[in-house]
């Protein structure tokens, strides 16, 4: 298997922090995370969104804060919004993430990133939608 680039090593590191940790109000079942930075030199999309399936509402809110700063770097801070449900006809959805609690729907991502979400998300138990 070839080397994965620095960046996307940093950020399939970060796609696996998603799936692994986890108040909202009820229309507020989904989070949308949206950033664009540069890291190591690399200009960085992020267009993910994490809909809760069965976590309490409280622990969901925090689950999306983390997710949308995972370093406590405002370098690296992603724009939050929440909202009813995710976005429709992302590239690619793991479900039932987190022992079923969370799905993730991400988009705009490249192949090589694609790719090691896809890993990310059956390491933990996901199911890969694409």
């Amino acid at each position: 298997m070839p080397l994965l680039r620095p960046t996307v090593c940093r950020i399939a590191v970060v796609s696996t922090l998603l799936v692994m940790h986890g108040g909202a109000a009820a229309s507020e079942k989904a989070c949308l995370l949206e950033g664009d930075f540069t890291m190591a030199g690399q200009r960085v999309v992020i267009n993910d969104c994490a809909e809760n399936r069965s976590m309490p509402p409280a622990q969901f809110k925090e689950a999306c804060q983390w997710m949308g700063n995972p370093f406590n770097d405002a370098r690296y801070k992603a724009k939050i919004t929440y909202m009813a449900s995710c976005p429709a006809a992302p590239q690619a959805r793991c479900q039932n993430a987190m022992g079923g609690g969370m799905n993730f729907s991400y988009y705009k991502r490249d192949a090589e990133l694609l790719k090691a979400s896809k890993a990310g998300c059956e390491a933990q138990g996901g199911k890969w939608v694409q």
